[in-house]
């Protein structure tokens, strides 16, 4: 059995709406590829997260307001995928890093959102993954992995195969942390990638044959590790 950590960008899946085709191919391919060790889904806020920051900010909040509006969205969006998952996935959406703990040992997929404010999902993933000793982190971003530069932007960027978590931290420092930007790992989740050193798998999420490629330890758009 395997541990494993599969971050689902929100803009993947929750974009203006939920893609619902997506993922119900999520769900077939986590069908396909479980095999009952310690598993960790955490789902990301996209737009409706990125929309109701704003709408917080625009009433005057403070930033923990902010961060607890899109918390709140997170766990939304992990209730339906957890949902759609049915009992392959425990229902339950933690909310602190004691029940994934707790849960992860029980034979099912654990499904989450975000934790606490000022954290990001990818400093839960990583924490999740330093929790359940997983082999590998998948990061399921919008692009096929991680890039010289904004891919988006720049069409000569070029895709990085392979990378060391040095290399990783030299060229988030380079690039934007802007909300809505190019963003490979914010700071609060480098800082945690740094210190564990688990294996990150960067692939397009859209792309349900790369994700169980990654998913399995085949390959990925990007590797980074040691």
């Amino acid at each position: 059995m395997s541990n494993i950590v599969l971050k689902l960008g929100g803009h993947v899946l929750f974009g203006e709406k939920p893609d619902t085709t997506l993922m119900k191919q999520y769900v077939s391919m986590l069908r396909e590829t479980y095999d009952g060790g310690r598993w960790v889904v955490v789902v990301g806020g996209g737009e409706p997260a990125r929309k109701h920051i704003e709408a917080a900010r625009q009433l005057g909040l403070d930033e923990a307001s902010c961060d607890e509006a899109a918390i709140r969205i997170t766990r939304v969006n992990a209730f339906l995928f957890a949902r759609a998952l049915g009992e392959m996935a425990f229902q339950r959406i933690p909310e602190a890093v004691d029940e994934i703990r707790l849960l992860a040992d029980m034979g099912r997929i654990v499904v989450v959102g975000g934790l606490q404010p000022g954290q990001s999902t990818m400093a839960v993933s990583v924490l999740a993954g330093s929790v359940v000793g997983a082999e590998r982190i998948v990061v399921a971003t919008d692009v096929d992995g991680i890039y010289s530069e904004d891919p988006k932007k720049n069409k000569a960027a070029q895709l990085i195969r392979r990378m060391r978590f040095d290399e990783l931290a030299e060229l988030a420092q380079r690039v934007s942390q802007r909300a809505g930007e190019y963003q490979i790992v914010d700071m609060v989740g480098l800082a945690m990638v740094l210190r564990t050193r688990i294996p990150l798998y960067y692939v397009n999420g859209r792309d349900i044959a790369a994700v169980r490629d990654a998913v399995l330890g085949r390959k990925a758009g990007t590797v980074v590790s040691d």
